[in-house]
């Protein structure tokens, strides 16, 4: 029996399939950095507290406080105001203990699920005595819950950082107060200065560093660092979310966030679009100007199992009303990706990081016929299947094995030198596809040329000369292996010969018939051998050495191509 894909099933592999179909004007818009990603707690979600979580954390936060036998206990008061927005019936109410834990009540879960829709007015509840913010700052205890030092990013943290370092991504509006895309930015670059994080509205003035994420709600890690200043921008109870849109002070914040909506099409992950300044905003950005239909591409893109009524009403403000009535389903369709955030950003990064190796392969140099490129092309997206076949059921260990892998291969390939962990993510270029035809310093950077081999192994896989390990069957030394009838490569790349008498220098390099080095310029003379090979052996680098760009020069087919590649490596 077929088990339909749902958001909560759908593997990585079945995911790309929906972007090269359907939705592949949208994934060639990613590529493309052409939408803004618009993210909720969803994307954090098995990293920081629900808001489940959170509601029965603020609750049993008061009853603790309660002082028994007090009926005018401000604590008391408070919670008893909370319970009331539960809506609780009578035989609900006579389950409530304050003598025991929330968790342990009976009515805790239906009491829970009310609430969360609810969680403003919760956090509204004022306590006698105490600052408005009283239930925020020290109820939830935003700085222990969502500015914990010791919490690390997970897969769709470290996504969204692969997608920013490669140009992609360059604009992300959050209500999240949690700051785990800037570590998973600080954890791929040993700092995170490829972005600037807006908080209050004054920050519109802060240098353009490639990328910006607007903290619409606040950020406890800046709240942490200085609660005097940031305190007051954390966003969380009813009157704030309901009035800060139309407050003067936060007017620079406002109008960068409209001009956003109306400027780029948005993807919304983990994010419900309950909260009424988020519709507000796409109510005026719909004033300005809204998106037409049928467009492009779909200018509002939601990741989810299913589109709720929130967020039905958030489309009627992103196209005109009389496409929203004529064209209703069409535009539903078009907007919902039955997959959640993780197996969705996975999805995008392999699907960003092989659209470069393809337009690479248009760039590249050589008398190659558009079939023939074509050819190499459908080669890099056999390479890339390959890939995604291999990221469950450790999809975390899987995006740290390939940030891992590709910059020690970046490494080793334009230096010959691998030096020791931690590495910084090396981006195939750090802006997007669209810009990659106009950089001539790409034409010398030997990458085209690694795109085209990609290509030819891809070519290999499909037609069943070889098989590839995923991510390198030696987690530590940088190779590709390729494994064919005849025996298995160990596989390097590098720019030229300089970074290749460097691989040699290094002793990483074998005179026996399982090693190989895959350049992508030119070579020139035969590199002396290094001095720490083994004593006795005869063979020369030379005799395992392969160039690309001589390979270019040589043929005119991709058949002619990947026949010469398997003479030169003996496959």
């Amino acid at each position: 029996m077929t088990t339909q894909l749902n958001a909560a099933n759908i593997t990585v592999s079945e995911t790309l399939a929906i972007l090269d179909s359907q939705f592949e004007a949208f994934a060639d818009g990613v590529a493309e950095n052409r939408y803004a990603m618009w993210l909720g707690s969803g994307i954090s979600l098995d990293r920081v507290d629900s808001l489940g979580e959170i509601v029965a954390r603020v609750i049993e936060f008061l009853r603790k406080k309660i002082a028994h036998g007090n009926p005018h206990c401000r604590f008391y008061r408070a919670l008893k105001r909370i319970l009331a927005l539960a809506h609780l019936s009578n035989e609900e109410e006579s389950h409530v203990d304050l003598t025991q834990a929330f968790p342990e009540w009976q009515c805790a879960q239906a009491i829970t699920d009310r609430l969360i829709i609810n969680y403003s007015m919760m956090l509204e509840i004022r306590v006698d005595g105490e600052p408005d913010d009283f239930l925020l700052w020290n109820g939830v205890d935003v700085v222990a819950t969502f500015a914990d030092s010791t919490v690390e990013p997970d897969v769709e943290h470290l996504c969204i950082a692969i997608l920013i370092l490669e140009g992609v991504v360059t604009e992300i509006a959050t209500a999240n107060w949690d700051g785990l895309v800037e570590k998973a930015l600080e954890e791929l670059t040993s700092s995170n200065t490829s972005v600037v994080v807006l908080v209050r509205p004054e920050d519109v003035r802060e240098p353009d560093l490639g990328a910006k994420i607007i903290k619409f709600h606040g950020c406890a890690l800046r709240a942490s660092a200085d609660e005097e200043t940031f305190r007051s921008y954390l966003i969380g109870r009813h009157s704030q979310i309901h009035g800060w849109v139309e407050q003067p002070e936060y007017a620079p914040m406002v109008t960068g966030l409209v001009d956003l909506i109306v400027r780029k099409p948005t993807l919304m992950m983990g994010l419900s679009a309950q909260d009424a300044d988020i519709h507000l905003l796409f109510a005026r950005a719909a004033a300005v100007m809204s998106w037409p239909w049928p467009g492009d591409r779909p200018s509002f893109v939601i990741s989810d199992d299913s589109i709720d009524l929130t967020q039905q009403s958030l489309l009627s403000n992103v196209y005109r009303r009389d496409c929203i009535s004529t064209a209703h389903s069409e535009i539903m369709n078009s907007a919902l990706i039955r997959a959640y955030a993780k197996p969705l950003l996975i999805s995008l990064v392999l699907y960003v990081l092989f659209s470069k190796l393809k337009k690479l392969i248009l760039i590249a140099g050589g008398t190659f016929s558009a079939p023939a490129r074509e050819a190499l092309q459908t080669g890099v997206v056999a390479v890339r299947d390959l890939l995604a076949n291999a990221v469950e059921p450790d999809s975390l260990d899987f995006v740290r094995t390939l940030v891992s892998q590709s910059s020690l291969r970046f490494m080793i390939f334009r230096t010959g030198i691998a030096l020791d962990p931690p590495r910084s993510y090396s981006p195939i270029t750090s802006y997007s596809i669209l810009r990659m035809e106009n950089d001539t310093t790409l034409l010398t950077s030997g990458i085209p040329e690694v795109a085209v081999a990609i290509g030819i192994l891809g070519i290999g896989i499909s037609d069943g000369s070889w098989t590839l390990d995923a991510l390198g069957s030696d987690q530590d030394d940088g190779t590709i292996r390729i494994n064919s009838a005849i025996g298995s490569i160990r596989a390097y790349f590098v720019t030229n010969s300089h970074a290749a008498l460097f691989l040699q220098n290094d002793g990483r390099l074998d005179d026996g018939a399982n090693t190989v080095v895959i350049h992508s310029l030119k070579r020139t003379s035969v590199q002396q051998r290094s001095p720490h090979r083994v004593p006795g052996r005869t063979g020369r680098l030379g005799q395992r050495e392969v160039s690309i760009s001589e390979l270019m020069s040589e043929v005119n087919t991709s058949e002619e191509l990947v026949q010469r590649f398997r003479e030169e490596l003996a496959l």
